[in-house]
């Protein structure tokens, strides 16, 4: 019996306009209602969730910034933050900029990007509060809940894997989307948040199916009881798992909800 659902947010339940669909949300409610703890699990800071989730109101915490901030979704506090070690931030900025990479730095309160990464690519999103600095690392040393690089999608895979081996054990280094690279505290993951949660709700792993359709999305599917990756998902991640559902603009969330968990009428 499964008794938490943790789900991905871009790629995964929103659709492509960035929204959830009137199926899905109908079959998160039935879920809830039937006693399933839903835990958003997103790459986004806390700030850029709550104007997606429309009338989805949660019952459980929330994952944010690829597991780095954990909110209590009641009080809408914080449960528990690890930020990006400041001895390290500087050392991003010189190793991906060789990589013809561009930044922005995530505080508690603002999105820093680049100049040039801000006027020259429409990648950020309206209800995110966004300055543009000429230097990235002017913005340092304020605290940083994580580290952007933006870069063009047919190379960027590759110089992750450079930048994984090259901060390896010093920072979590992961892929969010096609063009995206994030750098974060060492023991920040989704599944290390997710963990986390199922503790202060007593779940137990094998009880929880988990959904998501990129490289920030491995280790939880890998976690959870049951990992459902979307149709959408790059090949890495429906290689790890166990189920692979319908595309994001399908409703494939609420399709493998209705299979494996709510058994409802097809």
């Amino acid at each position: 019996m499964y008794r938490l659902l943790a789900i991905d947010l871009d790629g995964t339940l929103l659709n492509p306009h960035h929204s959830i669909t009137p199926r899905t949300l109908d079959v998160l409610l039935r879920a809830m209602a039937s006693g399933m703890h839903v835990v958003i699990a997103t790459g986004r800071v806390p700030y850029s969730v709550h104007s997606v989730l429309g009338a989805l109101t949660l019952n459980a915490p929330m994952i944010t910034s690829n597991g780095a901030t954990i909110i209590d979704t009641r009080t809408n506090t914080i449960i528990s933050q690890q930020l990006v070690p400041e001895q390290y931030i500087l050392s991003v900025f010189d190793a991906a900029r060789r990589l013809d990479l561009q930044f922005c730095y995530y505080t508690h309160d603002y999105l820093y990007a680049e100049q040039v990464l801000y006027t020259g690519q429409n990648w950020y999103l309206a209800d995110v509060p966004v300055r543009s600095v000429p230097d990235i690392a002017a913005v340092y040393p304020q605290p940083c809940i994580k580290i952007g690089a933006y870069g063009e999608a047919e190379t960027l895979r590759e110089k992750r894997l450079k930048l994984e081996r090259l901060f390896a054990g010093q920072l979590y280094v992961t892929q969010t989307a096609a063009r995206w690279l994030e750098f974060l505290h060492p023991e920040v993951s989704k599944a290390n948040a997710l963990q986390h949660i199922a503790r202060l709700l007593d779940v137990q792993p094998s009880e929880i199916i988990a959904f998501g359709d990129n490289h920030n999305d491995l280790e939880m599917l890998r976690f959870a009881g049951l990992g459902v990756a979307m149709g959408n998902a790059h090949e890495e991640v429906k290689a790890v798992a166990d189920y692979v559902t319908l595309t994001n603009y399908e409703d494939g969330v609420a399709d493998a909800l209705e299979k494996f968990a709510l058994a409802l009428p097809r």
